[in-house]
């Protein structure tokens, strides 16, 4: 019976082997906690573009939850913009006085103080002006709790207003109860949206002429099913143009148990001289496609080049550092993963570090099919095994039944 074990356990251990048939490892993690994977038009390529059945694997191949942020242009970076405290007064036992000035030069609703840490709770009113002179009411009598922050000396406290323009605000906080708090800094949140840089593709491209120079076609070729997100011609001339343009793709269509070859438009859209001439896509996924330039009696346009990219695909995953980890991907069998990590998308801090991956290797070039079940001497090695087992079994009934007769 051992050697059947020892026999189904590399059965077992082949069948996992061959479920994934691409993978890449991730670079030494040198710190615990979430990290943006970038995932590259390669391991895409590889995987044809099916990113929901990717899974990332530690070193006893167990999954490692993560969520999935496709196709992200943007990202956004969170700031902080100091206004100067221009006066400090404290009244032991009874009160402190801080006044902040407004530099932003425009409205402003709202108010946030980076206050060093302490158990206080503190009431607070606010107050505004235009000559620091003469103040007038915003806020009265709120509390401000919640000043201890266990990562950091610091917390920040965000104070909503009543829309003003005030170049002045004042602060005045009680300290009949508790002693006064360090008020290190004020200001407002920023955010900036920064463009994610496009990772550039390299199908073959060949520009030709046809209908006399009525139209322009432009073939492109790429060895795998690739998304295209954005596609940029430069165009050096004529100094004026206005042409249409559309894609188009080869298809064949089923009809009365024949096939049929036609041509679809998948995409129609124009160029011009006044604009940029970057057309973006919604999961534009195609190995061979045309691009047809209309040019009527207008001379050809002077096609200098045609690029095209690809949004980049982020996983973000909680790793441990010093944990071995790989991206794998191709099992057909998979859905989409369901993970709670998904829950604290908006809790995890806005700029996380990258981990690195590896370039993608394919598992098994050789064998096409994904499951054991599909190759022919895998499965007669099953069968022959378990009719083994069921003879010894038969045999082992045998015996016993002899040895009690």
């Amino acid at each position: 019976m051992k050697l059947f074990k020892v026999f189904f356990l590399l059965i077992s251990t082949m069948a996992f082997a061959q479920e994934f048939t691409v993978s890449a490892k991730i670079s030494a993690i040198k710190e615990s906690g979430p990290h943006v994977i970038y995932v590259g038009w390669q391991f895409r390529s590889l995987s044809d573009e099916n990113p929901e059945i990717i899974r990332i694997l530690d070193s006893r191949n167990m999954e490692v939850p993560y969520f999935l942020e496709y196709g992200a242009t943007t990202v956004n970076e969170q700031g902080f913009r100091k206004f100067p405290i221009i006066t400090k007064t404290n009244i032991p036992g009874k009160s402190s006085s801080f006044t902040i000035e407004n530099t932003s030069a425009g409205k402003m609703q709202e108010l946030t103080l980076a206050i060093a840490n302490t158990d206080a709770i503190k009431t607070y009113s606010i107050s505004g002006s235009n000559d620091n002179r003469e103040f007038f009411g915003l806020v009265n009598d709120q509390i401000l709790n919640g000043l201890n922050d266990p990562a950091d000396t610091k917390v920040y406290k965000t104070i909503y207003l009543p829309l003003h323009n005030y170049k002045y605000i004042r602060i005045d906080l009680d300290d009949k109860k508790t002693l006064p708090v360090n008020l290190l800094e004020a200001g407002q949140l920023t955010e900036s949206i920064t463009p994610v840089a496009m990772e550039e593709l390299v199908p073959y491209v060949k520009v030709e002429k046809a209908d006399g120079g009525k139209k322009t076609r432009i073939r492109v070729k790429q060895d795998h099913w690739i998304l295209i997100d954005r596609m940029v011609f430069d165009i050096k001339g004529p100094s004026f143009y206005k042409r249409n343009a559309r894609i188009m793709v080869n298809r064949e269509e089923k009809v009365k148990r024949k096939l049929h070859k036609t041509v679809n438009v998948v995409e129609e859209f124009e160029l011009g001289s006044s604009t940029k001439n970057a057309i973006d896509f919604l999961h534009f996924e195609e190995k061979e496609f045309i691009i047809e330039i209309d040019n009527q009696d207008n001379p050809p346009l002077d096609i200098a080049s045609v690029k095209f990219y690809q949004a980049p695909l982020r996983l973000v995953a909680d790793l441990k550092a010093g944990e071995d980890y790989t991206v794998a991907t191709g099992n057909d069998k998979l859905g989409a993963a369901q993970y709670d990590f998904i829950n604290f998308k908006n809790k995890l801090p806005k700029n996380l570090p990258v981990a690195t991956l590896s370039d993608a290797k394919t598992i098994n070039i050789s064998a096409p099919e994904k499951s054991p079940a599909h190759n022919p001497w895998i499965m007669w090695v099953c069968i022959a095994a378990g009719a083994g087992i069921v003879i010894y079994f038969c045999i082992s009934m045998v015996r016993d039944m002899k040895d009690k007769v």
